[in-house]
């Protein structure tokens, strides 16, 4: 009989995990809260102009990632991104070194992953209850899906820590790990402003990161798209504003950062990832319980990038075949 498992969260440790089971020959169901899939590695359009406004690039250290690396460019999914860098000796010309990212989005790193797997989108879930049947999903407008015999959590820790409250020595061990927000700012320009140099970095106590987003391969935009992450510090101090002012104020330090003319974006949006940075990490691969069949993954278990995240929910789904079968 073919094992029904129960994934939350359809980012890319999400996903992994998914599509380990599915291999593996279990019954999958992923839900995600939000409209598309991806979560940071997502991939936003404001009319038909795409912004990378979570992940930026991803790399690769371990040989299972690389190898999946391998498996995206050669499907065209992936390529590798070499925007113009400063390096410590002033060279403006200088590259960065193995940095890819999807085609034509970012969201493009998890559509293998997404293949076979039945997903649900927009649906938020609220709590997980367990009967003598197996597992239950309760959704925030209270109706359910179950049973399933296992379910893994992949979601930021603070809303995993949330779903595993009752499972109190989970729950408090994820308890440990720190995210921040991270204000995300999407400006299309229709002509080019900003100086040679494609990424910065640590601009100033507001701006974290620049980045010219049509630099990278597959995006043909008029103009130019800029993405601008904002610094944990003052992400915080503004979460509970208005996007469009938030917005503003962030577009106001990037011009006078590098001196801009007063020229007002054709497109200009502030997108909030509450949990957007991971400050301190779990330390481990995933959690499972095999009494209780439940695991957590997600890049915040290991560290903070993409490869983190895969590596967390292939790790997970093994575990979760192994139990099960």
């Amino acid at each position: 009989m073919t094992s029904r498992t129960a994934v939350i969260g359809a980012g890319i440790a999400g996903l992994s995990c998914a599509r380990v089971l599915r291999r593996a020959g279990h019954y999958v169901e992923v839900f995600e809260a939000d409209r598309i899939i991806g979560g940071r590695m997502a991939t936003m359009r404001i009319g038909v102009v795409p912004y990378d406004h979570g992940a930026q690039y991803i790399t690769s250290r371990s040989t299972r990632f690389n190898d999946f690396i391998q498996e995206l460019i050669a499907s065209g999914y992936v390529a590798q991104w070499k925007p113009k860098l400063k390096s410590s000796e002033g060279d403006e010309q200088a590259t960065a070194a193995n940095w890819f990212v999807g085609v034509p989005g970012m969201s493009s790193v998890v559509r293998p992953l997404a293949e076979s797997v039945r997903i649900h989108t927009a649906r938020p879930v609220h709590t997980l209850s367990r009967d003598k049947k197996g597992w239950h999903v309760w959704f925030e407008d209270q109706s359910s899906v179950g049973p399933f015999a296992a379910v893994a959590v992949c979601v930021p820790a603070p809303r995993a820590q949330l779903l595993l409250g009752p499972l109190t020595e989970m729950a408090d061990h994820i308890s440990k790990v720190r995210m921040s927000p991270c204000w995300a700012l999407m400006v299309r320009l229709e002509e080019r402003l900003l100086p040679d140099q494609d990424v910065y970095s640590d601009m100033s106590e507001v701006v974290r990161w620049i980045a010219r987003n049509n630099t990278k391969p597959g995006r043909g935009t008029r103009g130019e798209t800029v993405v601008v992450h904002a610094s944990p510090s003052w992400t915080r101090e503004t979460e509970d504003a208005d996007p469009e002012s938030v917005a503003e104020e962030m577009w106001g330090e990037v011009s006078h950062i590098f001196g801009l003319p007063p020229v007002r974006p054709s497109q200009m949006t502030a997108h909030l990832w509450k949990h957007g940075l991971v400050e301190s990490s779990l330390g481990e691969s995933f959690i499972f319980s095999t009494e209780a069949q439940v695991g957590v993954a997600g890049d915040w278990c290991l560290g903070r990038l993409g490869e983190h995240a895969f590596e967390s929910g292939f790790g997970l789904g093994r575990a979760i075949t192994q139990a099960i079968d």
